[in-house]
């Protein structure tokens, strides 16, 4: 629904689209079976987009306009160097994501049923993540981590195939490349895509409360670990205070890791 401070922020259009999203996701959820409830993810955001149409929050004029076909540049920012002072905030990153990778594949085994190899999978998942980390920089991409909401998807479709997967990321590619798409992509309603996301991410709190619950928390030790980790992925969230507030304004290196609650709520865990 928008950042704090802009015009957009807490608009009541926006709370419709928003609310009106998550009401419709829920529906097909709960009333129906089937194909129906697990495309309600899906079924949300289009009922969503087309309220948006409704009260006139899209607009697909843009679509029309550009190339057909894009296709992404090798080295945009030419060729690699080799940078200490940008290295080492990576480095510490990337640390802390392998933490997220590790509980992301815990909850994804839970989902599956497939728990007797989570140990095996989670360092395949790391190389993965690595892997494709030094492939999407050739293109410009960031560092790539096991994306969180995909928890919340599969929990929410039940289905569990890994060929589905490879087959939804060969589409995605497709669509990468075929720009139409890309630009009706863009088109969505950000609150639109915002219910949609609190669907997502509520599902996958609701997953790491029910792992937490199985583990017995009544030692000071584990206690004070949950309970730090806790504290500063909210802290992040809740915090009134932005990034470029910081010390100097700084919004680079390690300033701007701080800001993301899986970063904080991960490094008070590997601290403690």
């Amino acid at each position: 629904m928008a950042s704090p401070g802009s015009a957009d922020f807490a608009h009541p259009t926006s709370i419709i689209l928003s609310l009106g999203t998550i009401l419709i996701t829920l529906i097909f959820a709960l009333a129906f079976s089937g194909i129906l409830r697990q495309l309600a993810v899906m079924f949300g955001l289009l009922a969503g987009t087309l309220l948006g149409m409704a009260l006139g929050s899209t607009d697909f004029s843009g679509v029309s306009h550009g190339p057909l076909f894009s296709f992404p540049q090798l080295l945009p920012f030419g060729w690699p160097i080799f940078d200490l002072s940008a290295s080492l905030p990576l480095l510490i990153y990337a640390v802390i994501s392998m933490a997220e990778a590790t509980g992301q594949t815990i909850a994804t085994a839970e989902i599956v049923n497939s728990t007797q190899n989570v140990q095996q999978a989670i360092p395949r998942t790391i190389r993965g993540d690595a892997v494709m980390s030094l492939l999407g920089g050739i293109f410009g991409t960031s560092l790539i981590i096991t994306s969180g909401e995909n928890i919340g998807v599969v929990r929410t479709t039940n289905v569990k195939s890994r060929f589905v997967t490879a087959a939804a990321g060969g589409l995605l590619i497709l669509i990468a490349i075929f720009a139409p798409l890309v630009r009706l992509a863009t088109c969505l309603p950000g609150s639109v895509v915002c219910g949609t996301a609190v669907i997502v991410f509520s599902i996958i709190g609701v997953i790491g409360i029910d792992m937490i619950a199985r583990e017995p928390l009544h030692t000071p030790g584990k206690n004070l670990r949950a309970g730090d980790g806790a504290g500063h992925g909210n802290a992040t969230y809740t915090g009134t205070r932005p990034v470029s507030e910081f010390p100097g304004g700084r919004t680079d290196g390690l300033w701007q890791r701080h800001g993301s609650g899986d970063v904080d709520g991960d490094s008070g865990e590997l601290v403690v």
